[in-house]
Protein backbone atom coordinates (compact mmCIF):
# COMPACT_ATOMS: atom_id res chain seq x y z
CA UNK A 1 0.00 0.00 0.00
CA UNK A 2 1.59 3.29 -1.23
CA UNK A 3 1.63 6.11 1.50
CA UNK A 4 -0.38 8.61 -1.34
CA UNK A 5 0.62 11.04 -3.48
CA UNK A 6 3.79 12.80 -2.40
CA UNK A 7 3.35 16.79 -1.67
CA UNK A 8 5.59 19.11 -3.92
CA UNK A 9 6.46 22.58 -2.41
CA UNK A 10 3.72 24.13 -4.47
CA UNK A 11 1.21 21.98 -2.70
CA UNK A 12 2.97 22.53 0.69
CA UNK A 13 2.76 26.46 0.36
CA UNK A 14 -0.63 26.40 -0.92
CA UNK A 15 -1.76 25.59 2.74
CA UNK A 16 -0.64 29.43 3.43
CA UNK A 17 -3.21 30.84 0.23
CA UNK A 18 -5.16 32.71 1.93
CA UNK A 19 -5.35 35.12 5.19
CA UNK A 20 -8.25 32.95 6.79
CA UNK A 21 -6.45 29.18 6.26
CA UNK A 22 -3.33 30.90 7.77
CA UNK A 23 -4.72 32.46 10.97
CA UNK A 24 -6.60 29.11 11.51
CA UNK A 25 -2.90 27.41 11.10
CA UNK A 26 -1.38 29.38 13.58
CA UNK A 27 -4.22 29.87 16.13
CA UNK A 28 -3.93 25.72 15.61
CA UNK A 29 -0.35 25.60 16.16
CA UNK A 30 -0.03 28.45 18.95
CA UNK A 31 -3.12 27.69 20.88
CA UNK A 32 -3.76 23.86 20.82
CA UNK A 33 -6.04 24.15 23.52
CA UNK A 34 -7.90 27.11 22.53
CA UNK A 35 -7.30 30.69 22.55
CA UNK A 36 -5.89 32.31 25.77
CA UNK A 37 -5.51 36.53 25.88
CA UNK A 38 -2.20 37.89 25.89
CA UNK A 39 -3.25 40.69 28.70
CA UNK A 40 -4.25 38.77 31.09
CA UNK A 41 -3.75 35.45 31.05
CA UNK A 42 -7.48 34.11 30.97
CA UNK A 43 -8.77 31.34 28.47
CA UNK A 44 -12.13 31.09 29.64
CA UNK A 45 -14.04 34.07 28.30
CA UNK A 46 -13.23 34.84 25.19
CA UNK A 47 -15.09 35.19 22.14
CA UNK A 48 -13.82 35.15 18.50
CA UNK A 49 -14.93 38.46 16.47
CA UNK A 50 -17.30 38.78 13.15
CA UNK A 51 -18.24 41.43 11.22
CA UNK A 52 -17.63 43.28 8.21
CA UNK A 53 -15.33 46.06 9.27
CA UNK A 54 -13.74 43.11 12.35
CA UNK A 55 -10.05 42.44 11.46
CA UNK A 56 -9.57 38.68 10.71
CA UNK A 57 -8.43 36.42 13.29
CA UNK A 58 -9.94 39.01 16.40
CA UNK A 59 -10.63 37.70 19.88
CA UNK A 60 -11.72 39.87 22.89
CA UNK A 61 -11.14 38.62 26.24
CA UNK A 62 -14.79 39.73 28.38
CA UNK A 63 -12.35 39.67 31.44
CA UNK A 64 -10.10 41.97 30.55
CA UNK A 65 -12.10 43.84 28.02
CA UNK A 66 -9.30 44.01 25.21
CA UNK A 67 -8.86 42.55 21.34
CA UNK A 68 -6.30 40.68 20.15
CA UNK A 69 -4.96 38.29 17.46
CA UNK A 70 -2.75 35.16 17.68
CA UNK A 71 -0.01 37.37 16.03
CA UNK A 72 -0.07 39.47 19.19
CA UNK A 73 3.60 39.31 20.75
CA UNK A 74 5.02 37.39 17.97
CA UNK A 75 7.53 38.24 14.73
CA UNK A 76 3.96 39.16 12.75
CA UNK A 77 2.68 41.85 15.00
CA UNK A 78 3.24 45.32 14.16
CA UNK A 79 3.85 44.63 10.70
CA UNK A 80 1.41 45.08 7.55
CA UNK A 81 2.22 41.61 5.79
CA UNK A 82 -0.12 39.66 5.75
CA UNK A 83 0.13 36.50 7.64
CA UNK A 84 0.29 34.00 4.81
CA UNK A 85 2.85 35.43 3.03
CA UNK A 86 5.15 35.60 6.95
CA UNK A 87 4.04 32.18 6.74
CA UNK A 88 5.23 31.30 3.12
CA UNK A 89 9.09 33.04 3.93
CA UNK A 90 9.22 30.88 6.80
CA UNK A 91 8.52 27.80 4.71
CA UNK A 92 11.02 28.60 2.00
CA UNK A 93 13.37 29.92 4.34
CA UNK A 94 13.07 26.78 6.47
CA UNK A 95 12.29 28.94 9.67
CA UNK A 96 15.04 31.07 8.86
CA UNK A 97 17.89 29.00 8.46
CA UNK A 98 18.56 28.85 5.22
CA UNK A 99 19.69 32.16 3.20
CA UNK A 100 17.19 33.41 0.66
CA UNK A 101 18.10 36.68 -1.43
CA UNK A 102 15.36 39.33 -0.68
CA UNK A 103 15.05 39.61 -4.80
CA UNK A 104 14.14 36.02 -4.79
CA UNK A 105 11.64 36.30 -2.13
CA UNK A 106 10.23 39.28 -3.72
CA UNK A 107 9.30 37.47 -6.58
CA UNK A 108 8.27 33.93 -5.07
CA UNK A 109 6.10 36.03 -2.76
CA UNK A 110 4.84 39.27 -4.36
CA UNK A 111 6.38 41.52 -2.61
CA UNK A 112 8.37 44.21 -3.45
CA UNK A 113 12.09 44.23 -2.65
CA UNK A 114 11.96 46.70 0.68
CA UNK A 115 9.55 44.57 2.07
CA UNK A 116 11.24 41.24 1.45
CA UNK A 117 14.51 42.70 2.77
CA UNK A 118 12.05 43.52 5.97
CA UNK A 119 11.10 40.32 6.50
CA UNK A 120 14.20 38.60 5.83
CA UNK A 121 15.93 40.59 8.25
CA UNK A 122 13.30 39.73 10.87
CA UNK A 123 13.22 36.08 10.37
CA UNK A 124 16.80 36.47 10.59
CA UNK A 125 16.60 37.70 14.11
CA UNK A 126 14.33 35.66 15.51
CA UNK A 127 15.75 32.43 14.08
CA UNK A 128 18.70 33.58 16.46
CA UNK A 129 16.67 33.79 19.22
CA UNK A 130 13.92 31.16 18.81
CA UNK A 131 15.31 27.79 16.59
CA UNK A 132 12.27 26.51 16.71
CA UNK A 133 10.72 28.47 14.15
CA UNK A 134 11.08 26.07 11.35
CA UNK A 135 8.21 24.07 12.94
CA UNK A 136 5.47 26.88 12.69
CA UNK A 137 5.25 26.84 8.90
CA UNK A 138 5.88 23.14 8.54
CA UNK A 139 10.06 22.94 8.06
CA UNK A 140 10.82 21.31 4.74
CA UNK A 141 13.38 19.65 5.66
CA UNK A 142 14.21 16.58 8.10
CA UNK A 143 16.86 17.56 10.56
CA UNK A 144 19.83 15.46 9.52
CA UNK A 145 21.00 12.60 12.11
CA UNK A 146 25.14 14.09 11.99
CA UNK A 147 23.85 17.59 12.85
CA UNK A 148 22.72 16.98 16.09
CA UNK A 149 26.32 14.31 16.91
CA UNK A 150 27.99 17.46 16.28
CA UNK A 151 26.75 19.64 18.44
Amino acid sequence: MSPGPRKTPRDRLARFANELSAYEYVEHILWPDGARCPHCGRQGRIGKLSGASTRIGAYKCYDCRKIFSVTHGTLFSSSHVPLHKWLQAIYLTDGGAEPIRPYHLQQIINVSFKTASFMMRRLAETAASQPNLRHLAGGRRQERPDAAAHS
